[in-house]
């Protein structure tokens, strides 16, 4: 007999489903116990709980479980090729965050349109048309910040399984190639006048991309200086080693 397991999903027919698919066995041959009947929150946003089973052990389960431990042993998974779509909880973070960034950006701009994939295992929210400069804001802000609003919303559900990305227009593409352009000319007035250089202040992943940009150039070197809000990046020349008498 193995031990009881428990379950969540949207819905108690949602971990239902989620058991008998893990489980390898009909819906109707499950034995459990409901724990909780889970709670939609306020206005189906904030404070989502999940419903959540305990299974009791059956014959079926048993014996389906041991096949996939047979199975599991006698394959090698390359866990680069799961398909996203088998991420656990998938299904509620792309509702919740579908639902969360329509409201935002109905607020702002109805008429635009909202397309979702799921490549490389990340959710990705396209949205077209409408206001797209007010969407995105000065600098980008705006889009920054619906984008943090939906990550932290999805993390409370599912924690860090699911990467997430809210672009609009093409904007982000556009940003991170004049980032890297503008690290490049940094970097020559860098080399050319041996002092140091400044890219501002820019968030995590602007200083990841130009650190990226520049990693390969054998004459600067970045740095992120400072805290919170006020972290900058800067662009040093490269000492020569001097050589040994």
């Amino acid at each position: 007999m193995t031990a009881e397991q428990e379950f969540k999903g949207k819905t108690v027919q949602k971990a239902v489903e989620v058991a008998a698919k893990a489980l390898g066995i009909p819906d109707d041959d499950l034995k459990y116990d409901i724990l909780s009947h889970g709670s939609t929150g306020i206005f189906g946003l904030a404070g989502i709980k999940k419903a959540r089973i305990k299974v009791r052990s059956t014959e079926k389960a048993d014996k389906s479980a041991e096949t996939q431990r047979e199975d599991v042993d006698t394959k090698t998974h390359d866990a680069s090729n799961l398909d996203l779509l088998e991420t656990p909880g998938l299904e509620e973070s792309q509702q919740m965050a579908e639902a969360i960034l329509r409201r935002m950006v109905d607020a702002i701009s109805p008429e635009s349109t909202i397309s979702i994939d799921t490549k490389d295992r990340q959710l990705r929210f396209h949205i077209e048309g409408g206001q797209s400069s007010i969407l995105i804001g000065k600098r980008g802000q705006t889009l920054e910040a619906m984008q943090l609003i939906v990550d932290k919303a999805v993390r409370r559900l599912n924690g860090h399984a699911i990467r997430l990305q809210v672009d609009v227009e093409g904007y982000l593409a556009k940003k991170k190639a004049g980032l890297v352009r503008t690290a490049q000319q940094l970097a020559q007035k860098v080399k050319t006048k041996g002092s140091p250089a400044t890219a501002g202040y820019l968030n995590a992943q602007d200083r990841r991309t130009v650190h990226l940009a520049l990693k390969s150039d054998p004459n600067v070197r970045t740095q992120s200086v400072g805290e919170g809000p006020f972290r900058k990046l800067m662009i040093y020349p490269k000492r020569k080693p001097r050589n040994k008498p």
